[in-house]
């Protein structure tokens, strides 16, 4: 694959694999380093991505979730830093009830364990196939489903817990 084709595509990933980083790393500007590094070691060597194994979107994501990993295991115990932006569309009670709703969301998710928030970003955020996930992940694709369901229960759970009442966007997500 060409150099420059290969860049035009990892940038269209750009938004999928900073969400899983941010899911990840629960940092917005880690999130941002660990793709950036990941992009440029893509690019570095892109002989690395062999087509016959798998998309470059699985393959991406892998470097992603690779990066990731190194970081969490140098990284010092933190503060999630969760970035959110008011949308103008919105009048100032529904956007309170979505910041709401949304910050409950995050704290569930905060409180689950990173490999269930990244099935569940791979899954429900970046809408990966079962088959893309267990690629990225490297399982079985019956394993990510069972780890998928045993993730959305911890998060609704989590979601009850932190006196949510809107469990339904904890499934809408």
């Amino acid at each position: 694959m060409k150099n420059r084709g290969m860049r035009q595509q990892l940038l269209q990933l750009g938004n999928g694999a900073h969400a899983l980083a941010t899911q990840m790393l629960g940092s917005a500007d880690e999130a941002a380093d660990a793709v950036q590094d990941a992009f440029v070691r893509a690019l570095k060597a892109p002989g690395s991505y062999d087509a016959a194994r798998g998309p470059l979107r699985v393959w991406f994501l892998c470097l992603v979730r690779n990066r990731c990993i190194d970081l969490l295991r140098r990284r010092h115990p933190g503060v999630v830093d969760v970035d959110r932006l008011r949308d103008p569309g919105m009048g100032p009670e529904q956007w309170l009830e979505r910041q709401q709703r949304d910050a409950g969301l995050q704290r569930a998710l905060a409180g689950l364990s990173v490999a269930q928030r990244q099935i569940i970003t791979l899954r429900d955020y970046l809408d990966l196939s079962y088959a893309e996930i267990a690629g990225i992940l490297d399982i079985a694709p019956g394993t990510v489903m069972s780890r998928l369901h045993r993730a959305r229960l911890a998060l609704k759970e989590a979601f009850t817990r932190n006196g949510e009442t809107d469990t339904n966007a904890a499934s809408a997500r």
